[in-house]
């Protein structure tokens, strides 16, 4: 295999050359002066990045991690859930919160729109709910839902704590925890940020932490309760669990890497590039799942031609050097899914199109060959 096959997934994605250095680097002990100086600043850039003056934490484990935290953090048996689902991942939510005793009500719109903010009033009109979860972007559709909206109704109707799945968006898109009124954040690693999967990244407001600490039943997942690592996440130094030492250097540099290119800017260069991508799949004749309006920056889920294989399409692009993702759920085999996200080029993104263009011509679709190419080169002007 290629050393130099690029991942145009939505996760893992691309890792910075600097990043993986610094991963590379000498294993420390986690009770090394230089190694807590390292962690104290990844956490300290953390909150930029979550834009959140709360405590952030930083636990081995995946995005799925981060979620189960929030929801086994919140949640006592018999409470009520508002979980809001536009595709595979905000199902996520609900599994996690029957699992944690939780009596969920799905809101769920059709996959490829996003959640209506006036639903969500409508539900908490109806009834009282401990949490409300939300997808910022839903991975498997490209859709956005409008989590700042969405945030404020929270607010004004319900005493309800707001949980955000931002997996697929830190870093990448806005996310204002403190301005949208969002009392637990869950992300991962290996999106938007740029390092290899193996973090469970979090923001929790002071609401939700003086709750936890208040609860009147044990929380039933010792390793992700949050009362353990608060601690550690003050202060470093302390011991709970062996944190993964060589990821929070590579973190580290990634966030460093992040804020010195600038949120506004690295939120910019994400849309352009997911617009110039868009403007390449109309002039191919090719439809999106998500409605346009509810576009993601990030991500990009596409429907085949007729009488495109899902697997050779993909296997033709892994030939090519470049891997994109299957649809999934009801949509599996129907689609494709881009990631453009964490440190793609525009490079990356002209190589993507050139070979989404030889290799549906290869397999015997028509259309006006170089179109795509023209069309995202001409949207990416701007950048």
């Amino acid at each position: 295999m290629s050393e130099r096959e690029l991942l145009m997934i939505p996760g893992p994605t691309n890792v910075d050359p600097a990043v993986l250095r610094a991963l590379s680097k000498p294993t420390l002990s986690h009770t090394d002066p230089e190694f807590i100086k390292i962690f104290k600043e990844a956490l300290n850039d953390l909150k930029k990045v979550f834009m959140a003056s709360n405590e952030v934490f930083v636990i081995a484990g995946s995005g799925t991690l981060a979620l189960e935290m929030a929801i086994a953090n919140l949640i006592e048996p018999g409470d009520k859930v508002l979980n809001t689902v536009s595709g595979y991942f905000g199902e996520c939510f609900v599994k996690i919160s029957k699992v944690h005793g939780a009596l969920p009500r799905v809101l769920e719109t059709p996959w490829g729109k996003s959640i209506k903010p006036e639903d969500v009033k409508n539900a908490l009109r109806k009834d009282d709910y401990k949490a409300v979860t939300v997808t910022h972007v839903e991975t498997s559709t490209g859709v956005a839902n409008p989590i700042k909206e969405i945030g404020e109704i929270v607010k004004e109707y319900s005493n309800a704590f707001y949980v955000v799945d931002t997996v697929c968006s830190l870093g990448g898109m806005e996310v204002r925890v403190d301005d949208w009124n969002i009392d637990i954040c869950a992300s991962g690693s290996q999106k938007c940020i740029g390092v290899p999967p193996g973090l469970a990244l979090l923001s929790v407001s002071r609401k939700a932490l003086e709750f936890i600490e208040g609860r009147k039943n044990p929380v039933n997942f010792w390793y992700g309760d949050l009362r353990n690592w608060l601690p550690v996440m003050k202060d470093p130094s302390q011991y709970f669990a062996t944190p993964p030492v060589n990821m929070v250097y590579a973190l580290s540099k990634a966030l460093k890497m992040l804020l010195n290119e600038g949120l506004e800017n690295r939120f910019r260069r994400h849309h352009i590039l997911a617009d110039g991508f868009r403007a390449s799949m109309d002039a191919l004749n090719l439809k999106m799942v998500a409605d346009r309006e509810s576009t993601a920056d990030t991500v990009t889920a596409v429907y085949y031609p007729e009488r495109i294989d899902d697997a050779v399409f993909r296997s033709e692009m892994k030939n090519r050097g470049i891997m994109v993702a299957s649809t999934l759920g009801p949509l599996k085999g129907k689609g494709f899914r881009v990631g453009h996200m964490g440190n793609v080029s525009q490079n990356d993104m002209m190589s993507t199109i050139g070979a989404i263009e030889a290799t549906l011509r290869h397999l015997g679709y028509k259309f006006n060959y170089g179109a795509g190419l023209k069309a995202v080169q001409e949207r990416m002007l701007s950048l």
